[in-house]
């Protein structure tokens, strides 16, 4: 069993070094909510900071299933970029332009590095999947904006270029489908486009029923035609309807997102009652997606539309991809780079480079047995650091930290930093479900 400390919680850690080790990455979460909460957004205190549990909920639903540990919940089969997706191997995401036809207040393009330069200059999209092939080729490309197609040659040309020089890999795009007549689909998949992910806005008791009908004028010409976006809370009858209409239409598959706060238009969100929610991050991290924080309540929505895709036995896929499902690629790649310690173990869960961590008179216990059986540890002072598969096997161990790493680089030089610490209760804990 596997503790996350908090503030409420700290005090069972008995030892005091460990609690001091702990608080520090307790008070650093407190730091950073506060820094949220002076951005303008408001935290919604009224919900366990323990978080929203996705897979317990739909354990009896019958044609719901889960992957990634829980964090990703699907009605039917998802996407095979999706798939790829969880680690980011041989998997890449480009652009040509950030600039958009639209303006929604929820959009995080402008947290995007050089966003004012991309607003007016293009990227030379295919340029950079060149320069990040490191001979092994992709598995799965994607062009996305601001919105791609306000330059739909460069599009038809990119995917025209990608299919020649990689045609095994799956190739998508991400559109709000303004400018997506079926002419242009057509030309599209021509050029080796597989998927299509067009972004729909469902706000209050509706959404633009134009973009429902660019779904059904483009279903079947483009081979896999998906509708991806966020579920803003209080809009669930809202995205029922949606669903329904959806399929009929003739869609392949929609992802449905949690709904993030981006940092800006604080007053726009507040006047719509938003708040975020009080743990963000199961692990705080200086993550690369730019998405943002989780806004309270989008969560319980999205497992909701998968029970009641179920329930209507609908043909169209429903996959959930919640904001920790999307931040185990970053994760992934940083500490795939690297061999951990013989007393480290990187986490299929998360990904994390992970090793237990024993302090005073449990140091002196796992010290003992881990010298008599030979087996790898790292001493520093009264502390050991050992491989979590031996937490059962130390005799008389009554609590130990768990500890979680990543692999940063910077100017050619490596790095692994300890991002957290929780408690492991060795009489409760199981090596396969723990890590």
């Amino acid at each position: 069993m596997i503790i996350d400390i908090r503030r409420d919680n700290l005090d069972r850690i008995i030892n005091e070094d460990f609690r001091n080790d702990a608080e520090r990455y307790v008070r650093m979460y407190e730091d950073f909510m506060a820094a949220a909460e002076g951005s303008g957004i408001s935290i919604d205190r009224t919900l366990s900071s323990s978080g929203f549990t996705y897979k317990e909920n739909v354990e009896n639903v019958s044609g719901v299933s889960s992957s990634g540990f829980g964090h990703s919940l699907h009605y039917g089969e998802v996407s095979p970029a999706c798939a790829n997706c969880r680690t980011g191997h041989l998997s890449m995401t480009v652009f040509h332009t950030l600039k958009c036809n639209r303006d929604c207040f929820f959009c995080a393009n402008m947290n995007q590095d050089d966003y004012e330069h991309y607003l007016e200059n293009v990227n030379d999209a295919f340029a950079e999947i060149e320069a990040a092939d490191g001979g092994m080729g992709f598995t799965s490309i994607a062009l996305t904006g601001g919105e791609p197609l306000l330059l739909p040659e460069k599009s038809i040309e990119f995917f025209e270029k990608c299919r020649a020089k990689y045609p095994k890999a799956h190739l998508r795009l991400y559109t709000n489908g303004d400018y997506l007549t079926p002419m242009l689909a057509t030309k599209l998949t021509n050029a080796g486009l597989d998927e299509v992910r067009v972004s729909v806005k469902a706000e209050g008791d509706g959404y633009p029923q134009e973009t429902v009908e660019i779904i059904r004028n483009i279903a079947g010409i483009i081979p896999s035609v998906m509708v991806e976006m966020p579920v803003i809370p209080g809009t669930l009858e809202t995205m029922k309807r949606l669903l329904v209409e959806l399929e009929d239409a003739g869609a392949d598959a929609i992802n449905i997102l949690e709904f993030l706060y981006p940092w800006v238009n604080s007053e726009k969100y507040a006047n719509r009652g938003f708040k975020v929610k009080p743990r963000p991050y199961r692990v705080l991290y200086d993550y690369e997606y730019a998405g943002g924080l989780p806004v309270a309540g989008s969560a319980e929505e999205c497992v909701e539309l998968l029970k009641f895709a179920a329930e209507k036995q609908l043909k169209m896929r429903v996959h959930f991809c919640s904001l920790e499902n999307k931040l185990t690629s970053q994760v992934f790649m940083q500490n795939s780079s690297i061999q951990p310690m013989e007393y480290e173990v990187m986490s299929e869960r998360d990904f994390f480079i992970k090793s237990a961590r024993a302090y005073g008179r449990n140091a002196v216990k796992a010290e003992k047995y881990l010298s008599s059986k030979g087996l790898p540890f790292s001493k520093n002072g009264m502390q050991i650091e050992f491989h979590p598969m031996h937490i059962k096997d130390i005799k008389g161990l009554t609590e130990a930290a768990l500890t979680y790493n990543i692999a940063e680089f910077d100017d050619c030089s490596l790095i692994v930093r300890e991002v957290k610490v929780d408690l492991i209760d060795p009489e409760k804990f199981d090596y396969s479900a723990d890590i």
